[in-house]
């Protein structure tokens, strides 16, 4: 069973379930009028990947399993 199937499927799945939350629109840095660009981008990418870590994790774990038996039969 070859790793890199896995551990890029992991990722993918993680990034991908991450991905309502980066897009989120109602954390507190939308309502700092002095907070630059930056920062906000800072704030949706930290808190969308870490809300719900280890939900995303077991979630992520299985897609990546199951992701990488589906390459192997082929």
């Amino acid at each position: 069973m070859n790793i890199k199937p896995i551990i890029l499927g992991f990722i993918l799945a993680y990034l991908i379930i991450s991905l309502p939350e980066m897009l989120g629109v109602g954390k507190v840095i939308d309502w700092v009028p002095e907070s630059t660009l930056l920062q906000k981008f800072k704030v949706y990418l930290i808190e969308g990947i870490t809300t719900n870590y280890l939900l995303k994790i077991v979630i992520s774990v299985i897609v990546s399993v199951i992701f990488s038996m589906f390459l192997s039969r082929r």
